[in-house]
């Protein structure tokens, strides 16, 4: 990076006189520019040193044309070579220099200004030349970064180290943190619109990182100065490069290893006797050892973007299907022991949750627990429902229908289910069961006065019996209930509650 500053240090400027705008000298040099014409300013490009004589640039519209273009254009600079056409640098131009705070060279003798090219011109390709040998340096080190698989993390810290400028990694997928390097006092803005090439705004540069067409995360570097210069572009560019080159590797492991981890879950998950080899390879790729068990969790129906979130220790595995999910939780017995999904609140209803086992081989019978915890979840609308707490329900749902409702529910709620107020006084002994001891708290549960209650209890009594709440049969109607519950939920049941079968 050349600054008018670097210019003067040159020894063809040794003698040479800041006439004005010496505020300006950290402005940028890119090339030199010869010209006298007013409106020179329509042909730079910016960063453009203007040697001039002055000869055309006598009247003060034709200087004031002259200087209003180049400060427009972000002209680096202007040098003058006083003694032929101005004696000094004229007043108004010194005035439009110091308010633009635009350099304003001064040589009191003639010179050569083929010199004065030539000695720039070789600064800037010396420059050039520096910028190709730290692009090729920073190169090397992110193609080393990318063949040891360092991860992105080390590729941001390479070019932190490499242009000493703060930088902000920020992914799009929320759930990735970013990496920070250096001090930020504001945190840059992420617009949805993706910067293809590095773009200056609000004294930081952005460029998008690009993975096939779909912007995946923005690179930031803090850049107080005004200017721009070639070498932050380039080394903001082959950094965005290799990050994306990076996420493309990592993207095509995770393929990898998501295929092979679902091939062999499939065997392990449906086949109730897998081959010992299949086994030996899932301690291996979890690291499966005698102090660790597993749990299968079942999201029935299946719910886009749901994840389980592991504590810290224990592994998800991910099997998806069409229209659910299978997860295994792999980890230290004494994690998985007390392990629940986190996630189940966010969930709605319908997750399953095996008891705990510590042989691969068992994984077919984990699922068929936590299928059958996950059916329970979905006909009580609960979220979660644990094998090892299913109680009754493992029977329950091992018995086929017919002989539920035959053997368990109709002998003890059939003259209830007969009579035409069957829904009242069905909620009403649910209610009375599941609070025992007091018949306020049952009564609130119910919505009603606690004399209604008592009413009810009454014709509960003339219809199941005085003993209808003595223990041995109290246990009788409580199994009853929840077969009566899971019938009537059941799709295939073919059961109507509240009418004889």
């Amino acid at each position: 990076m050349i600054t008018v500053r670097d210019v003067l240090n040159r020894p063809p400027f040794q003698d040479a006189i800041v006439a004005a705008g010496g505020a300006g000298l950290d402005r940028l040099v890119h090339w030199v520019h010869v010209g006298e014409i007013p409106n020179l300013g329509e042909f730079l490009q910016g960063h453009e040193l203007v040697l001039a004589t002055g000869i055309g640039l006598t009247g003060a519209n034709a200087r004031s044309h002259f200087m209003t273009g180049l400060i427009d254009s972000q002209a680096a600079g202007l040098v003058v070579e006083l003694g032929q056409y101005w004696d000094t640098v004229p007043e108004d131009i010194v005035a439009r220099a110091e308010a633009a705070a635009f350099p304003v060279i001064a040589f009191n003798h003639p010179v050569r200004f083929l010199d004065l090219s030539r000695e720039i011109d070789a600064l800037v390709i010396s420059q050039h030349h520096q910028v190709l040998d730290d692009l090729e340096s920073l190169s090397l080190h992110i193609r080393q970064a990318l063949l040891n698989t360092e991860g992105s993390k080390r590729l941001v810290e390479i070019l932190h180290q490499t242009i000493n400028h703060p930088v902000w990694y920020q992914p799009r997928d929320l759930p990735d943190s970013p990496v920070i390097l250096g001090d930020w006092h504001v945190e840059p803005a992420v617009p949805p619109e993706p910067a293809l090439n590095p773009t200056q705004a609000n004294h930081y540069v952005r460029q998008t990182v690009m993975v096939f067409g779909s912007p995946v995360a923005d690179l930031y570097v803090a850049q107080p100065d005004t200017a721009f210069d070639e070498w932050l572009y380039l080394a903001i560019d082959r950094t965005a490069a290799a990050l994306a080159q990076d996420i493309i590797r990592v993207e095509s492991l995770d393929r990898t290893r998501r295929r092979e981890e679902m091939a062999l879950l499939s065997q392990l998950l449906f086949e109730a006797d897998p081959e010992p080899t299949l086994c030996q390879r899932f301690r291996s790729r979890y690291r499966f050892s005698a102090q660790h068990a597993f749990r299968v969790v079942v999201a029935e129906p299946k719910t886009p973007g749901f994840k389980l979130k592991p504590p810290s220790g224990v592994t998800i595995a991910e099997f998806p299907e069409t229209d659910r999910t299978i997860f295994v939780a792999i980890g230290p017995l004494t994690l998985i022991a007390g392990f629940a999904p986190s996630s189940a609140r966010d969930f709605g209803s319908g997750l399953g949750l095996s008891g705990t086992h510590d042989d691969p081989s068992a994984l077919h019978r984990a699922l068929m627990e936590a299928v059958d915890a996950a059916v329970v979840a979905h006909l009580l609308h609960e979220r979660l429902v644990d094998y090892d707490t299913m109680g009754m329900w493992r029977w329950i749902l091992f018995t086929p229908p017919q002989h539920l409702r035959r053997l368990v529910m109709e002998p003890e709620l059939q003259p209830v289910l007969a009579r035409p107020d069957a829904p009242r006084l069905m909620e009403t002994l649910e209610a009375v069961l599941a609070h025992m001891d007091s018949k306020q708290a049952a009564s609130q549960a119910l919505g009603v006065h606690r004399q209604t209650l008592y009413a009810r209890l009454k014709v509960l009594r003339q219809i199941l019996g005085d003993d209808f709440l003595d223990p041995p049969r109290r246990l009788a109607l409580e199994t009853a209930l929840l077969v009566y519950r899971y019938l009537a939920r059941k799709p295939d049941a073919a059961f109507e509650p509240g009418r004889p079968s």
